[in-house]
C-alpha cells in the first residue's frame, strides 16, 4: 500500500464521519461497500441496508478521535481508536472502535464498524454487573 493511497483513505474516512454527523444516509451509503457490516456498542449487528435508516439519528453530532492506529493487509486496512461523541456540546458516548476499509473497484470502501462502550458509557452498569475480568486461577 503506497503512502498516497493511505492519505486518500484518511480523506474518505473523514468523509464517512462527516456523513454520519450530518445524518446523510446517501453520502454514507456511497462510501460503503455493499458487504458492509456493523457491530454496534449496544451489541446489535446490521448489514448496510439495515444500517442506512439509522444514519439520520447522528445528525448534529460531533466527535473527537484519539488513540488511532492502523494495520495494513494488502488492499485491506483495519483502523481503531477511541471516539467521543457529542450532541449540543455535551458528551453522550465514548466508544472504542475498529473500522475496516477495502480498496476495491478503484476506491476505498467502508466495510466494517465495531464499537465497544467504554468510560462514561459503562458507569451506569458499575454496580449491576462485574466489569473486571475474573481473577486468574
Amino acid at each position: 500500500m503506497n503512502a498516497s493511497a493511505l492519505v486518500e483513505l484518511d480523506r474518505v474516512e473523514q468523509a464517512m464521519f462527516e456523513a454520519s454527523s450530518q445524518g446523510d444516509s446517501a453520502a454514507f451509503r456511497k462510501l460503503c461497500g455493499t458487504d458492509y457490516f456493523t457491530i454496534n456498542a449496544n451489541g446489535e449487528g446490521h448489514t448496510l441496508e439495515e444500517t442506512i435508516p439509522y444514519v439520520p439519528r447522528f445528525k448534529g453530532s460531533t466527535n473527537t478521535l484519539s488513540e488511532q492506529r492502523q494495520r495494513v493487509y494488502g488492499n485491506f486496512v483495519l483502523r481503531n481508536g477511541r471516539l467521543k461523541a457529542y450532541m449540543d456540546g455535551r458528551q453522550v458516548a465514548e466508544v472504542l472502535y475498529t473500522t475496516g476499509w477495502l480498496y476495491r473497484d478503484d476506491r476505498w470502501q467502508f466495510v466494517h464498524w465495531q464499537g465497544t462502550m467504554t468510560g462514561m458509557m459503562l458507569a451506569p452498569l458499575a454496580d449491576k454487573v462485574m466489569l473486571e475480568p475474573p481473577p486468574l486461577k
